[in-house]
């Protein structure tokens, strides 16, 4: 070798040292918990909120499973969850629902982890019809879900 090979590499020894440490990797972000409230427009005719006092909005929580889980599927092909029921005047109002019938911790058992919700609207009589919303709670959740619920 050379010397000036050598007297150039220890010339530069002391500059690495002075060289910046790598950048070291960012923490982890903690994954967000997930939510699934979202918002109902509830809409009673006015003859139907004359005659009833109170209506019972049921939602139903349910996802597709994935190839894994296909064991917990019912019959129809879907895993069930739990069901958040919610006694409402009936009135035109916006009712908030928590989503607290879909657990969390079972998001990991369904297709893309998108649970499905369906929306049902009743009274003890069975007086008033409803319209019904089933659909991802992702799309729910974009604006408020319109029920309209009218006498039979």
């Amino acid at each position: 070798m050379s010397w000036k090979i050598i007297a150039a590499g220890l010339m530069a020894l002391p500059l690495i040292q002075c060289s910046p440490k790598p950048a070291e990797a960012p923490p982890p972000v903690a994954a967000k918990p997930a939510d699934f409230a979202y918002d109902i427009a509830l809409h009673i005719k006015p003859e139907a909120a004359d005659t009833l006092k109170q209506v019972t909005i049921a939602a139903k929580y349910y996802g597709l499973p994935r190839p894994e889980t296909a064991n917990q599927a019912t019959a129809a092909g879907v895993i069930e969850f739990s069901t958040d029921t919610v006694k409402v005047s009936a009135t035109d109002q916006n009712v908030h629902m928590t989503g607290a019938g879909m657990p969390k911790d079972r998001v990991k058992d369904i297709t893309g982890g998108a649970p499905l919700v369906q929306i049902t609207v009743k009274d003890t009589s069975g007086r008033i019809g409803c319209s019904v919303f089933q659909d991802y709670v992702k799309t729910a959740q974009q604006k408020p879900v319109d029920i309209w619920c009218g006498l039979k």
